[in-house]
């Protein structure tokens, strides 16, 4: 098994040709390329191919790993799969130097790479042996005390018995069929099988699951979790963490919703059992669009009373004030008010060119385009929306 890994990932790829020649090419079109064929007689054009398609997602994805010429890159499906360089950050957080910390579904190996970073005793497992290879090879040029163990997670801290500070698991969210699945029970391994035995292997379990998971869900389904968080990058959601903590005497969880490369504050609440309305006012100095982390976590009540915000309407999900603040989103001024007609529209929106927004509202943004003949661009944010009279209601703003 493990030769048969070794095989799996052609190290030629290493030689300093083909590295000048990954490097010329890194921006050509791929399929144009493997039509080209490959004039090394080691590695193939597909090979070559997987390699300019890895440094392509990696320059932006894992950076760190970018700047390495001695990085082979897996197929594209394990790159996408992968936590980001900087999400893996985030989770380092978690750990403490002297923790002792586990992997048991390594992939690509991001995640235990930057646990590394931040403790001194990391163990990494991975059951396909051909992605095994590949994490091992990359991992050991940046950090060579990670400890590898090509072997199903689960068996592995079955089998051992070693007590761990943290246990990580980011469950494959794929089925047979390689059709995207979402719930905890569909993904594999299938954490909610095996609750108990993390708990007799670790006070804290940390796991990766789908930014589409409903959070009431996975409330109902784990009764120990003790913090969730929302990471969002440039306000797209990419990972919801579920912490648990068998040790924790806290009754309810605290939820924090952060957007990376943003610039904005995080927002950080305990979960409580009823989510207060927020307060309902017509449109004032100000306008607020909470961003992604935040619309995912559903807390608007919470969100209004912690910034003394008013909604535009129960579920607008848009906020005001008369004092400008910091916000975990956009912040507008409000320009002008005024009803959907055309000639308003017309009147109030220069050359019929803005940037459109839809919260609300009866139609979509690009059907409100195609309605008015609103062209995307340009200075100016416009947001189609109701009141609390529910009537139909245009706010022109700046961006702030």
């Amino acid at each position: 098994m493990c030769k048969s890994a070794i095989m799996s990932v052609n190290k030629n790829i290493l030689h300093p040709k083909i590295i000048d020649f990954i490097k010329h090419h890194e921006n050509d079109d791929i399929p144009a390329l493997i039509l080209k064929g490959s004039s090394f007689k080691t590695v193939s054009i597909q090979h070559i191919a997987q390699q300019i398609k890895g440094k392509q997602i990696a320059k932006t994805k894992f950076p760190t790993l970018y700047s390495n010429e001695q990085i082979i890159y897996p197929p594209k499906l394990n790159l996408e799969q992968s936590s980001s360089e900087i999400t893996a950050k985030y989770k380092a957080q978690f750990l403490k130097s002297d923790d002792k910390v586990i992997d048991i579904t390594g992939g690509m190996g991001i995640d235990a790479l930057a646990f590394a970073e931040n403790a001194e005793n990391v163990t990494y497992c991975e059951v396909h042996p051909k992605t095994f290879e590949y994490a091992k090879h990359n991992l050991k040029i940046q950090n060579p005390k990670i400890k590898f163990h090509l072997t199903d997670g689960i068996e592995f801290i079955r089998q051992k018995k070693t007590k761990y500070d943290l246990i990580y698991v980011d469950p494959a969210r794929r089925n047979q069929h390689q059709s995207k699945v979402f719930r905890l029970e569909d993904a594999s391994p299938n954490v909610l099988e095996f609750l108990d035995l993390f708990k007799s292997r670790s006070n804290r379990i940390l796991i990766k699951t789908s930014p589409l998971l409903d959070l009431k869900y996975c409330l109902n389904k784990i009764h120990n979790i003790s913090e969730i968080h929302i990471i969002a990058i440039k306000n797209e959601v990419k990972e919801v963490l579920l912490l648990i903590d068998f040790s924790s005497t806290k009754s309810l969880p605290i939820l924090k919703a952060i957007n990376l490369e943003s610039g904005q504050p995080g927002f950080e609440s305990q979960l409580t059992s009823a989510n207060p309305s927020p307060s309902i006012s017509k449109p004032k100095t100000y306008l607020y669009e909470p961003n992604a982390a935040l619309m995912k976590s559903q807390l608007f009540g919470l969100l209004s009373l912690r910034f003394r915000l008013s909604a535009l309407a129960k579920n607008s999900h848009l906020f005001t004030s008369d004092t400008l603040i910091e916000f975990p989103g956009r912040r507008f001024k409000i320009k002008s008010v005024f009803s959907p007609k055309s000639k308003n529209i017309k009147n109030n929106i220069p050359d019929l060119k803005s940037n459109v927004s839809c919260r609300n509202y009866p139609l979509k943004s690009e059907q409100v385009k195609a309605k008015y003949k609103l062209k995307d661009g340009g200075k100016s944010y416009t947001f189609f929306t109701t009141d609390f009279k529910n009537q139909k209601i245009v706010l022109l703003c700046d961006k702030i």
